[in-house]
Parts: C-alpha cells; sequence; structure tokens
C-alpha cells in the first residue's frame, strides 16, 4: 500500500508540476491535454484486471460491478487530481490577471472520454480475467494499447491521403479533437455497455475450497 501511493504521488509530482514547468504555457495544448485524459486507463486497467484474477471469479456480478466502480473512480479521480495540479501550477508560474484553464467545453469532452474508456477497460478487465491469469490479462490490455499507438504512428502509411488529412487537421485542432472526444466516448460507452450484458450473464467461479468432494461409500462414507 505504501509502495504504491508514492508512485501515485510520484507520478502527480512529474505530471502535475514537473510538466507544466517544463512545457510552460504549451502545456495548455490540446494534444498535452487529450494525452493527460489517457492517464486514467494507466490506472485502471492493471487494478481491474488484478481484482477480476484474484476476487472477481467467485463474487457475482453485482458485488463485482460495485469494486469495479470504486477502481474507476479511484483512478479516473486521480487523473482529475493531476488535471487540477496541472493548472494551478500553470497560473503560479505565469502570475497573471487571470486564471489560466483550458475552455471548459473542451475540458468537459476529454474528461467524459477518460472516464467513459476508464469504465469500459476496466469492465474488459474484469471480464478477461474470469477466464486468465492477472498477469496474462495485463499482458493482453498492454499489447492492446501498444497496437493503438501503433495505429495512430504508422496507420497513416495504409491509409488514403485524404483521410489521413482528415486525420491529421482533426487531430491538430482543439475543436476536431473535442469533435473526436465526444465521439470516442459514445464508442467507449457503447462498448462498455456491451461488456457489461456478457458480464451480468456470466455466473461466478465456486472457490475449490467450497466444492464438497464425493463421498466414497467403499471408504467408510455413509
Amino acid at each position: 500500500m505504501a509502495r504504491q501511493a508514492l508512485i501515485i504521488l510520484a507520478v502527480v509530482i512529474a505530471f502535475g508540476i514537473l510538466v507544466p514547468i517544463y512545457k510552460g504555457f504549451g502545456f495548455l495544448d490540446a494534444r498535452i491535454l487529450a494525452a493527460y485524459a489517457c492517464l486514467a486507463l494507466l490506472f485502471v486497467a492493471p487494478t481491474s484486471a488484478e481484482f477480476g484474477a484474484t476476487q472477481g471469479r467467485a463474487v457475482p456480478a453485482a458485488a463485482m460491478l460495485g469494486k469495479i466502480a470504486i477502481i474507476v473512480g479511484w483512478g479516473w479521480g486521480i487523473t482529475v487530481s493531476i488535471f487540477a495540479t496541472a493548472i494551478v501550477t500553470l497560473n503560479v508560474l505565469a502570475r497573471r490577471g487571470g486564471f489560466l484553464t483550458p475552455p471548459g467545453r473542451f475540458l468537459s469532452a476529454i474528461l467524459i472520454f477518460s472516464l467513459t474508456s476508464s469504465i469500459a477497460v476496466a469492465l474488459l478487465g474484469a471480464a478477461l480475467a474470469r477466464r486468465f491469469s492477472a498477469a496474462r490479462v495485463k499482458t493482453i490490455l498492454r499489447a492492446a494499447f501498444l497496437a493503438v499507438l501503433l495505429l495512430f504512428v504508422f496507420g497513416p502509411r495504409w491509409l488514403p491521403e485524404n483521410v489521413t488529412l482528415q486525420i491529421h487537421d482533426r487531430m491538430s485542432s482543439r475543436s476536431g479533437l473535442t469533435h473526436m472526444a465526444w465521439e470516442a466516448s459514445a464508442v467507449c460507452a457503447v462498448a462498455a455497455a456491451l461488456i457489461l450484458l456478457a458480464i451480468l450473464r456470466t455466473r461466478p467461479i465456486a472457490p475449490f475450497a467450497n466444492i464438497r468432494m464425493a463421498e466414497n461409500p467403499h471408504e467408510g462414507g455413509r
């Protein structure tokens, strides 16, 4: 627990204080803020996989979803705290009359995306952990994140030029990223709903300790 708290504190200091100091006003770049919104996934994914593998197999779906809600709230809350710390740090450095903050519409869009994607990833991790070990689920999620990253980096080479230009235009402007965040939020919400239905339809696996051994009448059984 102490080690985890130290890691979280280090992340908050690094991204909430040191990065704004280094970037200055460049911290308000829409792409940087959008990347910050994805930090919640780094907290939620491994924790949900660990919980699903160690406890989620033997508890009812309703009880597991309550724990997942706590995990999502914890990971997303840390991300919001990092956002708030970074904005306060930037304003302390700026020392201007007004309070510098990203536009409310853009900030709402990326935070909603952060929340919906965290819910979807947490449910996915818990669902996979009912079939695989926590280590394997973490590997699957890391591979998925790497695949998405490689798609963003190398995808334009295989896409038509007009599609590549449209994606570049949307990702290079705040309004374009706002629309993308809302669209991605809708996709994550649908994915989360589908995974939730799958979890609710599955039955928990009873612990081996609770399985009664069959009695053998030839060995003293009745």
